[in-house]
């Protein structure tokens, strides 16, 4: 079990890839109504699909709740989602060989594990009922007037369109779910680097970039910053392995009048020529929109053999990973990037 405890949400979350279930339960929201069909239209996002990038492993993740009727939270509430597609005898020949990049050897070394199948609690199906609370708390937070946005800034070598050009609007955004791959241009580049790794029995990494609208007041200065409480939830996710705000590590490579973001007034509202600090000074949000760019590794799960040990037999050995895996986890992985995002603002604001 994972838990988050924040200052007004509890947050558990529990089971295992090929475990009969997984599942996720919430304190702090008593009383919010949600929209159902809003909330699976977000979670089919996560789900995977016939793309080329996603894995072949089909699952409903229908969540089962209690504490909820009719939409309505009447206090601590949970969802399961059940496993219905699993297939552990791929993993029969991995017993005692960690997978190399995967938790499984530092999941060895905490809990003495032996067998890695689907990657026990470490396994990115967690994210499903990570993106139900997630999903709920869009909704919440939309009602606030704040929206959470997502979409694919780059795949190996080949980079799109990013906010560091300028912002798009939520709107604009939200529209890339029906062009078939949530890019803002380079589409069929990105498409081909997963493809060509694909065909190579490798995987890709790439970036995702999260914009947040209509958020201003909230964090405070050293460990009650923003910026600190939004990475910390975005490094829940699996795979990703860099957070940056804003202009982020280019800032590094700048002088201050080059980076500094000039304010002015208009039509009575102060606003920012620039948006480099990405919408967060001394962990408070200033109003701009937030912008944060998360960076996800290449899935460890290849068909390439690799090098790595047996432990039972302390001995080096080779592994050859089948199964179904993602070629590249990014697109599916931006709904999760939003719940991340959603969790950290909701428990400030509530």
């Amino acid at each position: 079990m994972s838990v988050f405890n924040g200052k007004k949400l509890r947050i558990e979350i529990y089971g295992e890839s090929h475990a009969e279930k997984t599942g996720v339960s919430v304190r702090g929201l008593k009383g919010f109504k949600f929209d159902e069909q809003a909330l699976a239209e977000f979670t089919e996002r996560r789900k995977a699909t016939d793309s080329v990038y996603s894995t072949s492993r089909k699952e409903s993740d229908i969540p089962v709740f209690t504490g909820v009727k009719n939409g309505e939270i009447n206090g601590e509430f949970a969802a399961e989602i059940f496993n219905e597609n699993r297939i552990s005898k791929d993993y029969s020949a991995l017993y005692g060989k960690p997978r190399p990049s995967h938790a499984d050897y530092a999941w060895h070394l905490k809990d003495g594990a032996l067998d890695f199948s689907g990657g026990g609690r470490f396994s990115a199906r967690l994210t499903a009922p990570f993106c139900v609370v997630g999903g709920i708390l869009k909704q919440y937070l939309k009602t606030r007037g704040i929206e959470i946005e997502s979409y694919v800034s780059s795949v190996g070598k080949t980079f799109g369109r990013s906010y560091k050009g300028g912002v798009f609007s939520a709107a604009e955004i939200r529209a890339l779910r029906d062009s078939g791959f949530p890019s803002l241009d380079k589409k069929e580049e990105m498409i081909e680097e997963i493809k060509a790794a694909k065909s190579a029995g490798d995987s890709v990494g790439g970036t995702a970039e999260c914009v947040i609208f209509g958020l201003k007041g909230v964090g405070d200065n050293l460990f009650g910053g923003l910026e600190g409480k939004i990475a910390s939830l975005v490094y829940a996710v699996p795979a990703v392995k860099g957070v940056e705000f804003g202009d982020g590590f280019d800032l590094a490579e700048m002088r201050g009048s080059k980076a500094n973001d000039g304010l002015y007034i208009e039509n009575g509202e102060v606003k920012f020529y620039t948006n480099r600090a990405g919408g967060i000074n001394g962990g408070i949000a200033n109003g701009a929109p937030i912008t944060f760019r998360a960076a996800f590794r290449p899935t460890p799960s290849i068909s390439i053999p690799q090098k790595t040990v047996d432990l039972t037999k302390n001995e080096n050995t080779e592994i050859v990973i089948n199964g179904r895996h993602d070629a590249c986890v990014v697109p599916r992985a931006l709904p999760v990037i939003e719940s991340a995002a959603a969790i950290a603002i909701a428990d400030e604001i509530l």
